[in-house]
């Protein structure tokens, strides 16, 4: 049975941990959020009996588990936790949510092949392939407390796109190419501009989407 229709099962009421906590779902991808252990382990009994029992589906165990909010959990792509973390404030929940360093890794390798210096493309042409990745990877991640990550990541593909222009890593692309130039006339997507917060800054400053 399609991982959708198991959803519309559950979300039918056939699922009596759905009201120990919230569930949520994408694809294959499930999440239930408690308020206890207890809660917790009902509601995957709960989950067990409808996915394995009447559905037929198949758990993966090492994917199945119980975690409390502390010690955080990964998601859709998402690291989520409780701490003091990013965006702590005394008194407040702690809540986090930022990029898990598989995907930000598997980012990094895909802005290196594509400004890799022996691309056979001129600037234009790199530009136009990496500029779809950057804006897909930074809308996605973009609501996520990522203003830190995204700051460095910003710099450091300014430096990979200085590397191929140049045909070296260490150069002076600073000159022939600022950032101002780059973000501007050169039209490279700016992972901080992409943060909703951050768009009147940027549009102040001339650089555009």
């Amino acid at each position: 049975m399609a991982p959708d229709i198991s959803f519309w099962v559950l979300a039918r009421g056939e699922f009596v941990g759905f009201a120990l906590g919230v569930l949520g779902a994408y694809a294959d991808d499930w999440l239930i959020v408690c308020r206890s252990r207890s809660e917790a382990e009902r509601a995957l009994a709960s989950a067990r009996a409808v996915l394995e029992g009447k559905l037929k589906l198949r758990l993966h165990p090492d994917k199945t588990r119980i975690v409390h909010i502390t010690q955080g959990f990964e998601f859709l792509g998402y690291k989520i936790g409780r701490g003091k973390g990013l965006r702590y404030k005394p008194g407040g929940s702690g809540l986090y949510a930022i990029p898990r360093d598989r995907s930000i890794r598997c980012f990094k390798d895909r802005v290196r092949a594509i400004t890799h210096r022996h691309n056979p493309k001129g600037l234009a042409g790199m530009l136009e392939e990496l500029n779809p990745v950057v804006r897909g990877w930074g809308r996605y991640y973009c609501r996520a407390h990522v203003r830190g990550l995204f700051h460095r990541l910003d710099h450091w593909i300014v430096r990979r796109v200085w590397s191929f222009s140049c045909k070296r890593w260490r150069n002076a692309g600073w000159r022939k190419l600022p950032e101002r130039k780059l973000y501007g006339e050169r039209k490279l997507v700016n992972l901080l501009q992409l943060i909703p917060s951050m768009a009147n800054y940027y549009r102040q400053k001339g650089y555009t989407r």
